[in-house]
């Protein structure tokens, strides 16, 4: 289950409202903007993972974001079997909502068969759109059987809403004028940010999800990005010890 930063009901829209205001900064890169939302669906909903994927200029989605290598690797299996909740809600622009993916065994075979080795359950995504048009899905994870209530689907919807509303915010005052832009530049960083994780595990003897949480907090703490911090351990050899 996710691990709440607040107790429940409406105290849970309380705190997210820092959190939205946080996605919102349009300093952020596309790639920081995109992991506060995921970490944001972790703390404020029953999920107990989450990513983004969002298309290319020829409509090829590609993971953006992702709350840990178990997550990363369901979203990079649905995305090279062409199967799964997030490809559906891109190509159909609607929810998908389905507490137990074994339901879908036999149109999700390779999906289904990832998530249940990485010990998950259920999947819900929720469109990401700019106007009329559906760019990407927030894919959703959960290791349990129960759904998501009506007060989780209304802060997955706001958190869909909010990765759309900061691409639109940082192409209106950054140096990236288009989507596609965006998400090539995003792209790249993920790359660099895979590198770095693998990097930094083995020069720490970490496990790489352990390796990316070092990344975001050395981030954090200097008021830095995760692309910027990566790239120092990848092109400088920085290994983040104090």
């Amino acid at each position: 289950m996710g691990t709440n930063e607040a107790d429940d009901g409406d105290d849970r829209f309380d705190h997210l409202t820092r959190a939205l205001g946080a996605v919102l900064d349009p300093s952020l890169d596309v790639i920081d903007a995109m992991d506060r939302v995921v970490d944001a669906v972790v703390r404020f909903t029953s999920a107990t993972e989450a990513g983004i994927v969002l298309a290319d200029a020829d409509g090829t989605l590609h993971v953006i974001a992702s709350t840990s290598e178990r997550s990363s690797d369901v979203e990079e299996a649905q995305l090279g079997a062409g199967q799964g909740s997030g490809i559906d809600c891109h190509r159909s622009g609607t929810t998908v909502d389905v507490p137990d993916a074994t339901s879908h065994e036999a149109v999700w075979p390779t999906f289904v068969r990832t998530m249940r080795e990485r010990g998950l359950v259920g999947t819900f995504a929720e469109p990401i759109r700019l106007r009329a048009a559906t760019i990407g899905s927030l894919c959703v994870f959960a290791d349990h059987g129960r759904g998501h209530d009506d007060r989780d689907v209304v802060l997955l919807q706001l958190l869909a809403d909010a990765a759309s509303a900061a691409l639109a915010r940082q192409r209106g005052t950054g140096s990236l004028r288009t989507l596609d832009e965006q998400v090539e530049d995003a792209i790249e960083a993920r790359v660099t940010v895979e590198q770095a994780k693998g990097a930094l595990a083995h020069r720490r003897g970490v496990r790489i999800d352990e390796a990316f949480q070092l990344i975001r907090r050395a981030g954090q703490g200097a008021g830095r990005g995760i692309r910027e911090v990566a790239e120092d351990i990848v092109r400088r050899g920085a290994d983040l010890r104090l």
